[in-house]
């Protein structure tokens, strides 16, 4: 399988990012999230050692560079020119997903994900300059309460109180996260229909629905 992928495109790029959490971690990566722990919060269901794995695997193939400072109590990890070109790759699969790879039953929708999916279709360009804490509790199958810490450079994922004061309180369904992530739906349809209700600043409130604007959508098959 190695000597094929040194003669096949397709398979050198499996080679590097062919399992399930390297894309994840990439997409990350791409979002702007650098530090470790971050990585940690905003990529559920994967250990420690898991990512540290993942991170030195892409670190060797030249997709990733960690700075560490002098006393290597702190790193930063950040995606190499190489790296920033897997973009439209994921970017593929993110529509592909979208598209096909939807669940037979929406009732098995973890809710602590939806949360996850609700914070990758945050555009950070839209964010106000200000740091933004959004506590969101997700409801269905269960429910899951997690922090969102919005800043332009990236928006990281708590399942713990982040230690700054909440801005804004967002309520939902899990299925109406989850249509927002399919792009079958808009966050002003979902706050229309009551299926999300957010509280907090006004300001914050009136802005909240321009923060997932400047996406495009995209038609879902029914």
């Amino acid at each position: 399988m190695y000597i094929y992928a040194k003669y096949c495109p397709v398979a050198a790029t499996t080679n590097v990012i062919g399992d399930f959490w390297t894309p994840l971690i990439v997409r990350e990566l791409l979002y702007g999230t650098g530090h470790f722990n971050q990585l940690v919060r905003n990529v559920p269901g994967i250990s420690r050692a898991l990512l540290a794995k993942r991170l030195r695997t892409l670190e060797r193939a030249g997709l990733v560079t960690c700075e560490r400072n002098a006393s290597r109590n702190s790193t930063r990890y950040q995606l190499t020119p190489a790296g920033h070109d897997l973009k439209p790759v994921i970017e593929a699969m993110d529509a592909w997903g979208s598209r096909w790879g939807k669940p037979d039953d929406k009732g098995d929708l973890d809710p602590l994900t939806t949360i996850c999916m609700l914070k990758s279709r945050i555009v950070t360009e839209a964010l106000p300059a200000e740091k933004i804490v959004i506590e969101v509790l997700a409801t269905g199958n269960g429910q899951a309460r997690a922090w969102l810490v919005c800043e332009r450079p990236g928006v990281s994922m708590c399942f713990d109180p982040p230690g700054f004061e909440t801005d804004l309180w967002v309520s939902g369904e899990a299925a109406g996260f989850y249509a927002l992530w399919l792009q079958g739906t808009t966050i002003g349809e979902l706050l229309a229909s009551g299926k999300v209700c957010v509280e907090g600043r006004p300001d914050l409130v009136a802005a909240f629905a321009r923060w997932f604007e400047a996406k495009e959508t995209a038609a879902v098959p029914a």
